[in-house]
C-alpha cells in the first residue's frame, strides 16, 4: 500500500464534538480550525417530476429528508411528481449566529453518536475546503469516535470517507485513545466531560477497554440550560441574545434590561435557544467556579461575589450560585434545579463516581496503574477548581491509593486534547502500516474498519 507517514504527506485530523468540531493538519500542535458544531439549517420543498430529477426549486440544499408522492398537472397531462424536503446549511461560527427567518439550529451528535448524517457530512466539507482549504482526495484523514461507538456507525464513517470525499486513505480512533496520547500517557483512566456527556473509560497500551466504559448525559449544556431557568426562577429575567437587541441603555443591579428589540419575526426556538446558551458560556468562564471540597453554605459564605453583565444589560453580583451551579457535576440529583425530561426518572452520577465505576469494571491488577494515571479532558473541566476537586473526591472513596491527575498545562489545549492524540499519532511514521487504504476498501468493504480501527 502507499506509504502515508508525516513526512511524506500531512494527514488531515478531525474530532467533531457535541458542541465543538476541531480540525487540523497532523503533527501541529494545535488545530486550525476551531467552530461549532451546531449548523443552521433552512428546510424547503421543491418538486422533481418523472421527466426531470432536477428539482424546481434552484436553491442549493445539503440533505434529503421525505419524499411525497403527488399529481401534476404537464400540458393538459398528469404525470407524477415527487415532493422532496431539503435542507440547506449553514456552518461555523458566523453562519450558524448570523439570524435568518425560519433558520432551525441543531447538532449531529446525540449522546456521543451521529444522529443526523447529512449535516455531519456538511461539517467535514466545511472543515476541509472553507478553513483548511484542502482537498480531502489528497490526505489521509484520522476521525476520532465515542468509546461506545457502533459497528454501523463505524462503517458509515468509512463509506463517508472514500464513497463521498474520496479519501486515499482512512482511520477512525477513539476518543479516550486519543485524549490519553495527547497527554502523554498510553495507559490511564480517561475521564472526559465535554458538552453534552460526561464518561470514563481505562486505556491500556493505547487500547479502549469496552468493558471498562461509563458514560451519562451530564456536560456544560446541562450547566447552561439550568442557569438560565436558575435567573428565571429568581430573578424574572429572561435573556435576550445579542441578534435582537438593536440598542440597550445602563441598568442599575438586578434592574429589568433598558432595551429596544429588533422583534424578529420567524425566529425559531431552537435558534433563540442556541444562542442563549453561547452568552451563557461566557457567564460559566467568566464567574463560575468548583469548590475544592462539597458545597456549604458556610463554605460559600466565605468566598466574595463577581459582577457580571449579560448582553442586554442586565447585571447582577454573582455569590452562591456560581459555585452551587457547576456542582452539578459532582452532585446532580441534589443540584438540578429542574430536570430535563430525559432525565426525570434516572439516578445521575457525579462525575467522580463514574470514573470510580469505571475504575472498579476494569481487571484488580490494572487499578492501582489508573487511579496513579487519571487523564482529564473535555471543556467543562476547565471549571477553576475542577482539578483538585475530583482528586480530593476520589482519594475520600479510595482511600490509601495513590491517586494522580494529568491534565494539558493550558486552557486551550484542554479542549483539544483528543484532535491533539490524533496529531501525535498521524504523524508517527510507523503510524502509516495502519491506515485503511483506498484498495483495501475496495477489497473488504466497510467492514473492514473494525479489524483494523481497534
Amino acid at each position: 500500500m502507499p506509504t502515508y507517514g508525516g513526512d511524506e504527506v500531512n494527514a488531515l485530523v478531525i474530532d467533531v464534538g457535541s458542541t465543538w468540531t476541531r480540525a487540523g493538519f497532523a503533527g501541529e500542535d494545535l488545530p486550525k480550525a476551531y467552530f461549532p458544531s451546531h449548523a443552521g439549517y433552512i428546510e424547503s420543498e421543491v418538486e422533481v417530476t418523472e421527466t426531470s430529477d432536477e428539482p424546481k426549486d434552484i436553491s442549493k440544499a445539503g440533505g434529503d429528508q421525505d419524499v411525497e408522492m403527488a399529481d401534476v398537472e404537464v400540458g393538459g397531462e398528469t404525470t407524477d411528481a415527487r415532493t422532496k424536503k431539503v435542507r440547506k446549511f449553514f456552518v461555523g461560527d458566523t453562519e450558524s449566529a448570523t439570524w435568518r427567518a425560519g433558520m432551525e439550529v441543531g447538532g449531529p451528535i446525540e449522546q456521543g453518536l451521529v444522529k443526523d448524517w447529512d449535516m455531519y457530512e456538511k461539517i467535514w466539507e466545511y472543515a476541509f475546503k472553507s478553513r483548511l482549504r484542502v482537498k480531502p482526495e489528497e490526505h489521509p484523514v484520522m476521525v476520532s469516535e465515542a468509546a461506545w461507538n457502533t459497528s454501523a456507525h463505524r462503517a458509515k464513517l468509512v463509506e463517508m470517507a472514500f464513497e463521498k470525499f474520496n479519501c486515499p486513505a482512512f482511520f477512525v480512533c477513539k476518543t479516550p485513545v486519543l485524549a490519553a496520547f495527547g497527554t502523554g500517557r498510553p495507559t490511564g483512566l480517561v475521564v472526559d466531560v465535554g458538552g453534552e456527556m460526561a464518561s470514563a473509560c481505562a486505556v491500556y497500551e493505547g487500547y479502549c477497554l469496552t468493558k471498562s466504559v461509563c458514560k451519562q448525559e451530564l456536560g456544560g449544556e446541562i450547566i447552561s440550560q439550568q442557569i438560565l431557568e436558575k435567573l428565571r426562577m429568581e430573578n424574572s429575567y429572561e435573556m435576550t441574545p445579542l441578534f435582537d437587541i438593536k440598542s440597550k441603555a445602563p441598568v442599575d443591579t438586578l434592574q429589568p434590561p433598558a432595551i429596544v428589540r429588533y422583534n424578529r419575526a420567524d425566529t425559531t426556538s431552537s435558534y433563540l435557544e442556541d444562542m442563549r446558551l453561547r452568552a451563557v458560556q461566557e457567564f460559566k468562564e467568566a464567574a463560575c467556579e468548583i469548590l475544592e471540597r462539597p458545597y456549604t453554605a458556610d463554605l460559600v459564605a466565605s468566598k466574595p461575589p463577581k459582577p457580571f453583565e449579560f448582553p442586554d444589560g442586565f447585571n447582577l453580583s454573582v455569590g452562591a450560585l456560581r459555585y452551587a451551579l457547576p456542582e452539578i457535576l459532582f452532585n446532580p440529583n441534589q443540584y438540578l434545579v429542574s430536570r430535563p425530561k430525559r432525565l426525570e426518572n434516572e439516578a445521575l452520577l457525579g462525575v467522580h463516581e463514574i470514573a470510580l465505576k469505571s475504575v472498579m469494571a476494569s481487571d484488580i491488577d490494572l487499578q492501582p496503574q489508573l487511579l496513579s494515571s487519571v487523564v482529564l479532558a473535555g471543556g467543562s473541566t476547565l471549571f477553576p477548581g475542577f482539578v483538585d476537586r475530583i482528586s480530593v473526591m476520589l482519594q475520600n472513596s479510595i482511600p490509601g491509593s495513590r491517586i494522580k491527575m494529568y491534565a494539558p498545562s493550558t486552557n486551550t489545549e484542554r479542549k483539544v486534547t483528543a484532535w491533539l492524540g490524533g496529531s501525535i499519532l498521524a504523524s508517527l511514521g510507523t503510524f502509516h502500516q495502519l491506515w485503511i487504504s483506498r484498495a483495501e476498501y475496495d477489497e473488504h468493504g466497510a467492514s473492514i474498519v473494525d479489524k483494523k480501527c481497534q
